[in-house]
């Protein structure tokens, strides 16, 4: 059965009469007989959600945005990459008889370590980023280096003095003179430095060449 609606009021139709046939009382909300409401309550419309604007996505992965810093020391997965050189580096020194090839596992390291760091993060390196990932590498395998050597001075320092003062008698000279002593091992270090980091650099320099080529081809 349907309300009879006869009478308005400002903002909707108000019904005389309920649907149980009671007369409704003059700005009654309920019947007073049946209790039914007199209006069915108003559902607005649901609004239409605001647009979401849309923003760049953050890279997922367990690199992520690192894959997008320069090549430097704040780099963590360059420094990474250049650690595991070095210690590949040092494990071949301590080897005897391949300590003589020093000169090519410096070269070496570097150009593997451009490779590993494209593996990891699929970014191909320039040839400057290339040549600043071989010199991280070139510094960590120097101060490797520098460790192992101060270890076998240490152990074996002095047997090895004494042997090389029997052979060659300047030597026990300047080890005796203290001055000249620290002057020499400080440019042999400054040396020794100077090679192993540019030799790493010139690795890191053509194993980003080498990857640019096979990323063209």
């Amino acid at each position: 059965m349907s309300l009879r609606q006869t009478r308005s009021t400002p903002d909707r139709i108000r019904p005389e009469n309920c649907t149980c046939g009671a007369k409704l009382a003059e700005n009654a909300r309920f019947c007073h007989l049946c209790g039914r409401p007199v209006f069915e309550p108003e559902i607005p419309e649901a609004a239409a959600p605001p647009p979401i604007p849309q923003t760049a996505l953050p890279q997922t992965g367990s690199l992520g945005g690192l894959a997008q810093l320069p090549v430097s020391f704040s780099n963590p997965i360059a420094l990474r990459v250049a650690f595991l050189m070095s210690l590949g580096v040092m494990l071949m020194t301590m080897i005897p008889v391949l300590y003589v090839l020093s000169p090519i596992w410096w070269l070496v390291a570097g150009l593997c370590g451009v490779l590993l760091y494209r593996r990891l993060t699929g970014v191909s390196l320039s040839v400057k980023a290339g040549a600043q990932l071989g010199s991280i590498t070139g510094v960590l395998a120097f101060l490797s280096l520098v460790v192992i050597i101060a270890l076998t001075a240490v152990f074996a320092g002095k047997d090895l003095f004494a042997e090389m003062a029997k052979q060659n008698p300047d030597i026990s000279q300047a080890l005796n003179n203290r001055p000249a002593l620290v002057v020499g091992v400080g440019m042999a270090l400054v040396f020794l430095f100077a090679i192993v980091v540019g030799t790493c650099a010139a690795g890191g320099a053509l194993g980003a060449r080498f990857a640019g080529r096979n990323a063209k081809s």
